[in-house]
């Protein structure tokens, strides 16, 4: 029992998770502008996937999405108040994210499974963002990002993964929610 439970810990293990680096690294500049005079948000999101066709997803990932992206509003503190489809709100956002990989990187999946992590493989899910910010006195904009993330599986990875490990796929997108934040600040949505 205790060789089986060492043996699936490595396995579990033998992979990490590398960010493609399309969107640098996003830290969010605070601003001088005291609580009265931070403009209101009202926010939606739309989270798609799929491997061979995108589709929405189920509730469950629409929450994931919307958590992160709330999370990433909040913690900016440029708004005195956040809210989900407020019309009387300062700025609308409006957040499709759309992640896409390849249906073939099954298959070398498999065989790096059944060769227990000595053959290696990877899968890359690519991340589309696309928000649309508009003012109530018609200042509009539309941000498109691109960014993924690589999963690499193979039994040298054991050693990667406590630096490099699904925690990855998270802050890639959320450094893209942050990116999205950084350019509506640069274009003048908070003054």
């Amino acid at each position: 029992m205790k060789k089986i439970l060492i043996l699936t810990m490595t396995i579990l293990s033998g992979c990490a998770v590398f960010d493609g680096g399309k969107v640098p690294p996003t830290t969010l500049s605070s601003f001088d502008n005291n609580d009265d005079k931070k403009p209101t948000l009202s926010y939606s999101s739309l989270a798609m996937g799929g491997l061979s066709s995108t589709k929405e997803l189920p509730e469950s990932g629409q929450k994931l999405i919307e958590d992160e992206i709330f999370s990433e509003l909040e913690s900016s503190a440029y708004f005195s108040n956040i809210a989900k489809d407020d019309e009387h709100a300062d700025i609308n956002l409006k957040v499709k994210l759309t992640n896409t990989g390849n249906p073939a990187a099954l298959v070398p999946a498999v065989i790096t499974g059944l060769s227990l992590y000595i053959i290696p493989s990877w899968a890359t899910d690519h991340f589309n963002l696309t928000a649309t910010a508009e003012r109530k006195d018609g200042l509009k904009k539309e941000y498109a990002l691109d960014d993924s993330t690589t999963l690499v599986q193979w039994l040298p990875m054991m050693f990667v993964f406590p630096f490099k490990n699904l925690s990855e796929i998270q802050e890639v997108r959320k450094n893209m929610y942050r990116k999205v934040l950084s350019n509506m600040k640069d274009d003048g949505f908070f003054e």
